[in-house]
């Protein structure tokens, strides 16, 4: 599960580091050190449509029918902010979009909690470097033009199984499908047939990831998150052999 995201980088980076031009979207944009995927704010994605564009997205892939005043029941009864990639082709939400509606979702850092002794303690996941990298997902326009966008899972490698150490309702361990920098265009290309968008599901950054745990307010609804104190290193006992 990815529930738990950050991008706190300033704009003028993100469009370096895309190549994506000014556009009036990007005025809406705001950084942030700790989005909840059930809150009402936007993550930001780039379409394969239009890979030169940034545009703000409601998290948690929604039919394009659906008005986005319904989003709260709808991901209470079907939680879309993540997309299992071994349902992705089969599944009557997502088929559609894995094949003609793929997106990058711009991040630099995301939490998952760890497990010990029956109590959650967040951790922070960035690149070493701290810099902005981007998962995969898919998305739906609207019709009232909005758009909506789930995060790829995929099986979890062993750095992350051991941070994220809770498995699934399915019994598996999961992580969000980050892409290597060099797969992200080739994710956003329409011309790409089933075989070829199933080989970059089996896919994942070669960059060196880095975790440490937080504060456990990251999980506490009556506290604002959304500070930089969030992302800061926090130490517990019953994790002292941990990380």
């Amino acid at each position: 599960m990815c529930f738990h995201t950050a991008l706190t980088k300033p704009i003028k980076e993100i469009k370096k580091r895309f190549d994506v031009g000014t556009d009036s979207a990007m005025d809406v944009y705001q950084p942030y050190y700790h989005h909840n995927g059930f809150s009402d704010e936007y993550i930001y994605i780039i379409k394969g449509e239009e890979p030169y564009t940034m545009v703000p997205s409601y998290w948690g892939i929604m039919p394009e029918d659906y008005n986005i005043y319904s989003r709260t029941g709808f991901l209470k009864k079907t939680n879309t902010l993540n997309a299992r990639s071994e349902n992705l082709f089969t599944s009557p939400l997502f088929s559609k979009h894995i094949r003609t509606q793929r997106c990058m979702i711009l991040c630099d850092g995301f939490y998952e909690p760890h497990h010990r002794n029956n109590v959650s303690y967040p951790h922070l996941i960035q690149m070493k470097d701290k810099q902005l990298f981007v998962f995969a997902g898919i998305y739906s326009e609207l019709d009232d033009g909005l758009y909506t966008a789930s995060i790829i899972t995929t099986l979890a490698n062993d750095q992350m199984k051991e941070i994220h150490n809770k498995p699934s309702k399915q019994g598996d361990f999961r992580m969000p499908l980050i892409l290597d920098e060099k797969n992200e265009f080739d994710w956003l290309d329409l011309n790409l047939n089933d075989n070829q968008i199933k080989e970059l599901l089996f896919t994942f950054t070669s960059q060196d990831l880095i975790s440490h745990p937080v504060s456990r307010d990251l999980f506490n609804a009556r506290v604002n998150t959304n500070a930089p104190e969030i992302m800061q290193p926090v130490y517990y006992d019953a994790l002292n052999t941990l990380f």
